[in-house]
């Protein structure tokens, strides 16, 4: 019988999003590989890439198993339900290890796993401590990590700044940093020439079901704008992310308001809770009719294609992938001065040209500083394109096959 391993997450977004590439890994190492996470409940996708992904699970043989994972700390009785679940799967399948990820779903994984003499991976997306943090995520999440790593055998980090933090004051057996979760860099680079999903792109496997297939011309910009009911003549900011407080899209919409310029349009790619706030908040600002909030896209290659302008504006990031994405394909962009962003932007791309009183992220404390940038980068559209090339050039560190090379050999030394 095939020795067992178990991929545990709060939901189920972060094993498409995040951790197919892994899932193959462990299958080509020979384990049977099951899957923990909440399909029903705090989802950044929608219902049909749900769909999709339990079917690309069952495709690939993997069990894929309903937990009820909660998202928030304040979720009192599900902490319970979710963990005797979780010990419930522990003692039942007698898993070889349990990789984990999320900060709720790590503690609970983590704390079964103990219990049941389980060896644990956790991949920590960045810790919600950090430098600039609230004092409450202090007092919350940093007592509980430290002791979660004493039952911790191996710690992931994904951000320079949370590996420093981690060798200094964690104490998990072992502590290693990869440089995010990865991306295929070649085939957002190449996404202009491909008739592909989106999603296909972003997990790396062919789904085989996606209804909506780009048969679009990825060259064509008026058809991109009609899609989006945007004029052509427009300058396009986009982010990507969930529409929460924490994705920080009301900045970015507070800076179009303070812009002179009147032919900018803004395209927020997310689903949330906040949308409507969002869009309250548009029209009282004056831009309401200038904002664009599709929803969740699968299509993101052809939108980075067309999109003027990457902003993204989060208060807490770990190493986002949705940046990662833009800049892959070359995509000029500008972020909040947050570990992660900062690590993959930097202020490098302007240090070599005659532009380098321009900064790329900007301070979350002064948000003048989102308007001073967001005017340079509209009005010189040359240093756009250069910002965009710096981008392709950097992101290569990032790169799917650099991250895979350092989880094969994790996998790998956990399975002897």
């Amino acid at each position: 019988m095939k020795r067992r391993v178990l991929m545990a997450a709060s939901v189920a977004s972060m094993i498409d999003q995040f951790n197919m590439p892994n899932i193959r890994l462990m299958q080509e190492l020979g384990y049977e590989v099951h899957v923990a996470c909440n399909f029903e409940k705090g989802n950044t996708c929608n219902r049909r890439r749900i769909c999709a992904l339990k079917k690309m699970l069952q495709n690939r043989k993997v069990i894929w198993h309903q937990w009820d994972c909660p998202r928030s700390i304040y979720a009192g009785i599900s902490f319970v339900r979710a963990y005797r679940q979780m010990k419930v799967l522990a003692d039942r399948y007698q898993f070889e290890w349990i990789h984990c990820h999320s900060p709720i779903g790590g503690a609970l994984a983590r704390a079964a796993a103990h219990w049941a003499g389980i060896p644990v991976i956790y991949t920590a997306h960045g810790f919600h401590f950090y430098k600039g943090a609230p004092l409450k995520n202090w007092l919350l999440y940093y007592p509980a990590e430290k002791l979660l790593s004493y039952w911790t055998d191996l710690l992931i980090t994904v951000n320079q700044e949370d590996f420093r933090f981690a060798k200094r004051h964690l104490r998990a057996r072992k502590i290693c940093r990869i440089p995010g979760i990865g991306i295929n860099v070649k085939q957002f680079a190449d996404a202009g020439r491909m008739d592909q999903c989106g999603a296909c792109i972003r997990s790396t496997d062919q789904c085989g079901s996606c209804i909506h297939r780009i048969d679009k011309n990825y060259n064509d910009r008026s058809e991109f704008c009609r899609y989006y009911h945007i004029p052509m003549n427009a300058v396009i900011l986009l982010s990507v992310g969930e529409l929460n407080k924490g994705k920080n899209h009301k900045l970015v919409i507070w800076a179009m308001s303070q812009l002179k310029q009147q032919n900018i349009y803004y395209l927020i790619c997310g689903q949330g809770t906040l949308r409507l706030k969002l869009q309250r908040y548009a029209d009282r600002m004056g831009v309401g009719k200038r904002i664009r909030m599709p929803g969740y896209q699968e299509n993101m290659p052809w939108i980075y294609r067309h999109a003027d302008l990457f902003v993204f504006p989060s208060v807490r990031e770990g190493m986002p992938v949705a940046l990662m994405e833009a800049m892959a394909s070359g995509m000029p962009c500008i972020a909040s001065d947050i570990r992660g962003s900062r690590e993959l932007i930097g202020n490098e791309a302007c240090k070599d040209d005659w532009r380098n009183e321009t900064e790329l992220c900007f301070s979350l404390r002064k948000k003048w500083q989102l308007c001073s940038v967001l005017e340079k980068m509209i009005e010189d559209e040359a240093f756009r394109r250069y910002c965009g090339t710096n981008n392709q050039k950097k992101i290569w560190n990032y790169d799917q096959a650099v991250v895979l090379r350092k989880m094969k050999k994790i996998y790998y030394e956990e399975s002897v």
